[in-house]
């Protein structure tokens, strides 16, 4: 079943909670439509331009194209698609999958982190999962708990910490890489700044800033790129092998430490390796060592989410079976009430004074069994509902929640 919002402007920003999955897609309509199989589980409400949308269970909501979308939390995953204005995501708990967007700011994010075709900067403070970027203008992220594959990245690329292993190609820009967990691997890069990696370094097409330092746990490999000139390279190796294959250069060195200069010293670049280091200028990478990414976009939903969505089903049977429990031993209460009172409750309330009712006696206490005290939200409203379709008086609303507290 779908609820559809019409708004009153084409432009909102868009607030959500999501305790369960869901799907956003940019429309070219100005509406927020959400797709749900249980339509009590989801509200949709405009205010001063402002639309909040709390979903708890699994959906599609779809808003306009030019909306600005803030989720407050999504407890299950969370895909958005085709929206053309910024994106503001404070807590996801499974996956986060961002797909044809403009630009996005994350706080944190329990699964994975996927980005494709981003037209501006894409933040992310935490990412307990994987981190997938794939034709991106520039990414900045704090912590990624797991691995990072990323291809095209068009402006720059910062990357705190990560975890796993480090996959990238053809990513423009400075790239800044702090500490890596696992292995570095990367064809075509521009680095800047210090790069700490617990496994192998191997670069390709590389080119280096002043004052560079790459250390790995294990070996490092370095082609260069055509331009780089000008620069000494400083290295060392812990098992004392060091190998230089540039231009008319064939040099094999064995005493853990050398220096090796092209042109002036203007650029200097420090390295050390807990393995061996070998530098060259000849290709040995195959073009794409990222690979197919088209499955990492995919909407998939979480565990938790999942768990989350039986849960709901199985209130909402305990809720019907309370529910008709609530029906019988109201309309069991009615008819004693009916009967002690001599007032026919189906009645119209403007016909209850035409008729006689008896000698007035008052209404007996109505005993429920025993462990059970108190009215439930089931009985309270439907008395209420009573009251309001003056089936009842008042003085019996109160006569009948009095009863439901013993």
């Amino acid at each position: 079943m779908a609820h559809v919002l019409e708004l009153s402007i084409g432009t909102p920003v868009i607030h959500i909670k999501a305790y369960g999955g869901v799907k956003i897609n940019g429309i070219d309509q100005s509406e927020v439509r959400c797709d749900i199989d249980s339509p009590q589980l989801a509200t949709l409400v405009e205010e001063d331009g402002q639309v909040y949308v709390t979903v708890n269970t699994s959906c599609i909501v779809d808003v306009p194209i030019a909306s600005a979308i803030q989720i407050e939390k999504g407890m299950g995953s969370v895909k958005i698609a085709n929206i053309r204005n910024k994106i503001n995501v404070q807590k996801v708990l499974g996956n986060l999958v961002l797909f044809d967007i403009d630009q996005a700011e994350i706080e944190k994010v329990g699964g994975n982190l996927s980005v494709r075709k981003a037209a501006g900067q894409v933040s992310a403070e935490k990412v307990a999962g994987n981190l997938t970027l794939d034709d991106v203008a520039s990414i900045i992220c704090g912590k990624v708990g797991g691995n990072c594959r990323i291809k095209n990245i068009s402006e720059g690329l910062t990357i705190e910490k990560a975890g796993g292993k480090f996959l990238g190609q053809s990513i423009a820009g400075f790239a800044g890489v702090s500490k890596i967990g696992g292995s570095f691997t990367v064809n075509n890069i521009q680095m800047s700044g210090e790069i700490n990696v617990g496994g192998n370094i191997k670069l390709e097409n590389a080119y280096f800033t002043d004052n560079q330092n790459l250390r790995a746990g294990g070996n490092i490999e370095l082609v260069l790129n055509e331009y780089q000139a000008d620069t000494i390279f400083k290295m060392r190796s812990g098992d004392e092998k060091i190998r230089i294959k540039v231009k008319d250069d064939d040099i094999e060195h064995r005493e853990g430490g050398y220096d090796y200069q092209i042109g002036e010293s203007a650029i200097s670049v420090t390295i050390t390796a807990g393995g061996h280091v070998a530098l060259g200028d000849q290709p040995g990478l195959t073009e794409d060592i990222v690979g197919d990414l088209s499955n990492k976009f995919e909407f998939e939903e979480s565990a938790f989410s999942e768990m989350i969505q039986s849960r709901i089903d199985s209130a909402m049977k305990v809720a019907d079976v309370k529910m008709k429990s609530a029906e019988i031993r109201l309309e069991q209460m009615r008819e004693r009430l009916e009967k002690n009172r001599e007032i026919n409750l189906d009645m119209d309330f403007g016909e209850v004074d035409t008729v006689k009712k008896g000698v007035g006696e008052p209404i007996p206490h109505i005993h429920r069994k025993a462990g059970k005290k108190g009215a439930s939200d089931e009985e309270r409203l439907m008395i209420l509902q009573m009251l309001q379709e003056k089936k009842i008086s008042v003085d019996e609303a109160e006569t009948l929640f009095k009863a439901l507290e013993e």
